[in-house]
């Protein structure tokens, strides 16, 4: 069951990060005033997806840590990838708020303040996603 597990985790994280890039590369287009607004139905349907992916990463996460728990309670790694991986959670609240923005206003219309959250949650998902890859890579699995 631990290889079924990690393979789906690692085929599923490889999923994740291409449509993160995509939905990077449509933020930083709209960031650059390359887009007027984001379209609704494909934003929409992004985040369902990094949902879904997020949903499928903890599911498999879990069945690793029930075979693996004895190992990973005593690792560091393994405590800093749940604080990312909780972090992106939590960031992935706001930027389904911060979607609906991009999806209604262009950016240059946005004031300081919701310029400051967005660029903040993009750097805090960037930093997470690469804190809690760079973990895993730490663990022995």
């Amino acid at each position: 069951m631990e290889s079924v597990a990690l393979s789906i985790h690692g085929t599923t994280i490889f999923a994740l990060v291409a449509i993160i890039l995509y939905s990077d590369h449509l933020g930083l287009s709209w960031i650059q005033g390359k887009r007027e607004t984001l379209p609704t139905k494909k934003m929409v349907l992004l985040h369902r997806l990094v949902w879904v992916g997020l949903a499928i990463m903890v599911a498999s996460g879990v069945v690793l840590f029930l075979d693996l728990k004895d190992y990973l309670l005593t690792t560091p790694a393994f405590y800093v990838k749940m604080f990312f991986v909780a972090t992106l959670v939590v960031n992935a609240l706001f930027i389904g708020k911060f979607m609906r923005v991009a999806t209604e206003k262009p950016f240059a219309v946005l004031s300081n303040n919701e310029r400051l959250s967005l660029l903040i949650s993009g750097a805090v998902s960037t930093i997470s996603w690469i804190g809690a890859i760079i973990a895993a890579g730490q663990l022995d699995l």
